[in-house]
């Protein structure tokens, strides 16, 4: 059996998709009629990303991560902080803002510049906790699910602040059904790419397949898909309406149809012979009547007749019209 691959670039663009969660561009669809049919030829069907080009329009402080919550003075205090990209400097002074905004304003913060811990101090040696509800606080350095309460007024974090952001991205799809796997959901899930992010802030990812790395694609049709593009931290990233590209290659294995040698008079003769033998049947079957009733007469055909027909059929029909009558020797009979 011989096989072929018929391939198929798809470019994508967040300029031309329906968006599902708007100025995001992280969940979209794409529409397309016919892009793979359920034809017999096919063998496997093998999808990847061959390149993409994705602005790192994303914050290191988005709308997953910008809220602190703090316990003062026996009262909760919510503080939203401006999503953006930030350093531990400009991060200690919104934080800072924020206090101020709610009227907190003898808590002061500090950065070692040899852990990279953050300590916070609040004068009078007065006490003040971070509630664990916050969503920066695994950023700040505290552990998640753990509310933490200073002594004496000096609440130190126990791990370094982690302002690095979005380490990866991935390129998924509920639509797209493929084989691969993820820790995040202990087993499978239709990731097509994972793209990692070399580029700083405001930069451009430009990657490339280089490893031309390609994933089994279950679907027997396809008329359309989403696409999903997760951080590392399994939440659609926030791309702030900054458009992106990514183009997709589609590798359907096929099964060669095999030219046919047939000519055109191999292809007529057993019809003729059909014919012929039917013919003869009723000439045998019109003997026996005139036997029988001498009265009625048939008319009689010879074998010279039949040949002459053959004759003329194939000089009517013969090899010079087979290529426009069966297309350049594809028989579909």
């Amino acid at each position: 059996m011989t096989t072929y691959t018929d391939q198929r670039i798809i470019n994508l663009s967040s300029d031309n998709a329906i968006l599902n969660n708007a100025t995001f561009l992280s969940d979209v669809n794409f529409t397309f009629f016919g892009l793979l049919k359920d034809d017999n030829d096919v063998e496997t069907v093998e999808i990847s990303v061959q390149n993409a080009q994705i602005p790192i329009s994303f914050y290191n402080i988005n709308i997953y991560t910008n809220i602190l919550i703090i316990n003062y003075n026996s009262i909760d205090y919510t503080l939203t902080l401006t999503r953006g990209n930030y350093n531990s400097t400009t991060l200690i002074n919104e934080i800072i803002s924020k206090l101020s905004d709610q009227g907190i304003t003898d808590i002061t913060i500090t950065i070692s510049s040899i852990t990279g811990i953050l300590t916070f101090t609040r004068a009078g040696s007065l006490d003040f906790t971070i509630n664990s509800t916050g969503t920066i606080n695994k950023i700040l350095g505290f552990e998640l699910n753990t509310n933490y309460t200073s002594i004496s007024g000096i609440l130190t974090a126990p791990f370094p602040l982690n302002l690095l952001g979005i380490l990866k991205l991935k390129i998924a799809s509920y639509e797209l059904q493929t084989e691969n796997y993820d820790s995040s959901v202990k087993g499978n899930l239709n990731i097509l790419s994972t793209i990692p992010i070399e580029a700083g802030s405001f930069g451009l990812i430009l990657y490339d397949n280089i490893a031309n790395i390609q994933s089994i694609l279950k679907n027997p049709t396809l008329d359309g898909f989403d696409l999903k593009i997760y951080g590392d931290d399994n939440n659609l990233v926030n791309f702030n309406n900054i458009g992106w590209n990514i183009s997709l290659l589609l590798s359907i294995t096929r099964v060669k149809k095999e030219k046919s040698k047939t000519n055109f008079k191999e292809i007529i003769s057993p019809i003729l012979q059909f014919l012929n033998n039917v013919k003869e049947n009723q000439q045998t079957q019109d003997n026996q009547q005139t036997q029988e009733n001498p009265d009625t007469q048939q008319p009689q055909e010879n074998q010279d007749t039949q040949q002459n027909q053959e004759n003329q059929f194939l000089e009517d029909y013969g090899d010079s019209s087979l290529d426009l009558l069966l297309y350049n020797n594809h028989v579909y009979l």
